[in-house]
């Protein structure tokens, strides 16, 4: 029996400078947090899939996805943070490592034995 599906793990929320919430309008109190998902075998970690980010306030705690983002400033801040906030973790192709270095053993053990035969 192989466990495998998809998992997600947190991205660091990252404090966004300018802008004003949609809903109160409270100035400087937003944040950018999301998930990354990643197909995992046996909980181990596979490769990335996809990441979904969101901006929410601190002061209502409301979420907001980035088209219902209005503020022209709140937006830029958001889009300038999708940047920041592009790169994958290394842990996230833990399983793909793995298997490569197992497929690499594999042919160095044949390449050896094919040696010693010969």
């Amino acid at each position: 029996m192989i466990i495998f599906g998809i998992r997600g793990s947190k991205i660091h929320p990252l404090k966004l400078k300018q802008g004003h919430c949609p809903h109160c309008a409270t100035t400087n109190n937003m944040w950018v947090l999301g998930h990354r998902n990643y197909f995992h075998i046996f909980w181990i970690p596979i490769f990335p899939l996809w990441k979904q980010l969101y901006a929410t306030c601190d002061h209502c705690k409301g979420v907001f996805e980035k088209y219902k983002l209005k503020d022209p400033l709140l937006l830029n801040e958001f889009m300038s943070s999708q940047k920041e906030l592009r790169t994958t973790k290394w842990y996230l192709f833990t399983g793909s490592i793995l298997m490569l270095l197992a497929i690499f053993s594999v042919i160095i053990i044949a390449i050896a034995q094919y040696k010693y035969t010969t």
